[in-house]
């Protein structure tokens, strides 16, 4: 579909609202978790469990730190930018991703909803206390256990692991912006996982457009959605672009 239609869906859209997955952060060198060369072919997902982690700390942290040294260093694409221009604007009402990774909010924008958490925070299981992953690398990076200064206890870190729940309160949030929203941009995401996978149903019911940037755009043909194929690090600028009448 032509971009500039695409802008003026947006531009019309009273309540615009962004669903956004792993491919809007591949360029900023961010790793996938699923699929082809995804982190759970090189890794046993169990041990990426709560269960896991509470059992054996130590070994679950000497997995991690290593994993988590590409979401230290990374940095917000072009495509983070544009939907945090777009908000600005007062064209996007909430960003609403998957990603662990904070980029999001590193480009500005400021309604975030991070429904798997956020692996640059910790958070400590038995007093609830948080902290920011960076105040802990000196200790990770000397074999130390990242550990709470208010009860002692071990810090998990604040991204969602498997047999967690995902937090009540982003869910909540996502299920509303979904059901209010009239254009909903869902970028970068196969939709294959819940509860993201069904939050587009929740649009549809409103009667919203729903407009599908990604690579692969295999697994929705038939859904009914606006395709766009392609790069979202290209594709969101430009119609960012058109809607600002560059």
């Amino acid at each position: 579909m032509d971009l500039e239609k695409i802008a003026n869906e947006i531009r019309g859209g009273r309540r615009v609202v962004a669903l956004t997955g792993a491919g809007i952060s591949s360029a900023a060198g961010i790793p996938t978790f699923r699929g082809k060369n995804g982190l759970w072919e090189r890794i046993d997902p169990e041990k990426f469990s709560l269960g896991f982690f509470k059992e054996k700390p130590e070994e679950w942290w000497s997995i991690a730190k290593n994993l988590f040294s590409p979401f230290i260093v990374a940095r917000p694409t072009r495509a983070h930018y544009a939907l945090s221009e777009l908000e600005r604007l007062g064209h996007l009402e909430a960003v609403i991703t998957q990603n662990i990774d904070g980029l999001h909010q590193l480009a500005g924008s400021r309604n975030v909803i991070e429904l798997h958490g956020n692996v640059m925070k910790l958070k400590c299981i038995l007093c609830g206390m948080e902290y920011n992953l960076n105040d802990y690398i000196d200790d990770l990076n000397d074999d130390r256990l990242p550990i709470c200064k208010r009860c002692g206890r071990v810090l998990k870190t604040g991204a969602v692991l498997f047999g967690e729940e995902i937090p009540k309160r982003e869910y909540l949030l996502s299920i509303y912006y979904a059901s209010v929203s009239d254009v909903m941009l869902v970028i970068g995401t196969s939709l294959e996982v819940e509860p993201a996978a069904t939050l587009p149903s929740y649009a549809l019911r409103n009667g919203a457009r729903i407009i599908y940037i990604n690579r692969d755009v295999s697994g929705v043909k038939d859904k009914g959605f606006i395709i766009v194929e392609g790069d979202s690090e290209i594709i969101l600028p430009e119609i960012v672009k058109n809607i600002r009448g560059d």
